[in-house]
């Protein structure tokens, strides 16, 4: 029996409106997750057992706002079995050599839904075959903006994702 789990990282982005260009990546400010100001690499803790592979199943990325800017499109989530190479808030991705290896893969999320006080998108069945290292239970990401917005100061985002275990 394949073993399932949900699992979510919240964060609120820095305290500014700096715009977004398309192929930004989107951090959190000192009190998210990890602790390092404007850091874009946000950890999934709990996604299975170490040493095992899971399939995404479901991706999604909620915004506390209530409405959808002018010019956001979709989002790229980036998955690392590893801790990536430093990257800060409003910086163009860029899958650096030193990264290569940890690298698993991408899902595509369409341009937000208006959904009152949320604003949501999600990728349901993804089916992406990600590794989980030795010695950890968790699974890295980086939110890329696929699009160029003006976001609001302080926004909380969630990204949530739904695995199931892979027996290889």
């Amino acid at each position: 029996m394949a073993l399932a789990a949900i699992t979510s990282v919240t964060f609120a982005r820095p305290s500014n409106t700096t715009a977004y260009t398309a192929g930004d990546v989107i951090g959190a400010a000192d009190t998210g997750t990890p602790a390092n100001a404007g850091s874009a690499i946000h950890v999934l803790t709990g996604v299975t057992q170490a040493d095992r592979f899971v399939m995404l199943q479901e991706a999604q990325l909620l915004m506390f706002r209530s409405d959808v800017p002018s010019g956001m499109a979709g989002f790229r989530l980036h998955f690392y079995d590893a801790v990536p190479e430093a990257i800060l808030d409003n910086a163009a991705f860029n899958l650096v050599a030193a990264d290569r290896t940890r690298w698993r893969g991408s899902v595509d999320l369409p341009t937000p839904t208006d959904l009152g006080d949320t604003i949501a998108s999600q990728w349901t069945y993804c089916g992406l075959l990600l590794p989980v290292a030795s010695g950890t239970t968790s699974l890295f990401v980086q939110l890329q903006a696929l699009g160029a917005w003006t976001p609001t100061s302080g926004t909380t985002h969630m990204i949530r994702a739904r695995f199931v275990e892979a027996g290889m």
